[in-house]
């Protein structure tokens, strides 16, 4: 028989098939994790920059007021409103420990990062003197 049959078509187009779809679902997951490594490296990169930022407070002030605001626009820039990840929420508390006779004074920074508007996650940063 000469040629080439239908059926040797229809298989050679399925087995084509199978092919792309394999190959764009390989280039969507790498996408994807691709992804979500920019987001964790840019979760890390706020967290950073937070704690360089309350780094410059001493033990014993008081955070301002507006200290997210600040340092969301401090790290997005002024077009920060709805850029992820950010600062959610910022609590900080000073405690004391009695080590020896020796008073340690601290900070405890409990911060919530929204990486997206529908994920977050929560750090504590710990400051001493």
């Amino acid at each position: 028989m000469i040629g080439t049959s239908l059926v040797e078509v229809l298989i050679s187009l399925v087995l084509i098939a199978i092919t792309v779809v394999f190959a764009f679902e390989v280039i969507t997951n790498s996408l994807n994790m691709v992804n979500r490594q920019e987001l964790e490296i840019k979760t890390m990169s706020i967290l950073n920059f937070t704690q360089s930022y309350l780094a410059e407070y001493r033990i014993g002030t008081q955070l301002p007021s507006n200290i997210v605001e600040t340092i969301n626009t401090s790290f997005h820039g002024s077009n920060s409103s709805n850029v992820f990840p950010r600062i959610h929420t910022l609590q900080a508390t000073t405690t004391s420990l009695n080590l020896s006779g020796s008073t340690i004074f601290y900070r405890v920074v409990q911060i919530e990062i929204r990486k997206t508007p529908n994920i977050s996650e929560n750090f504590v940063l710990f400051f001493g003197l």
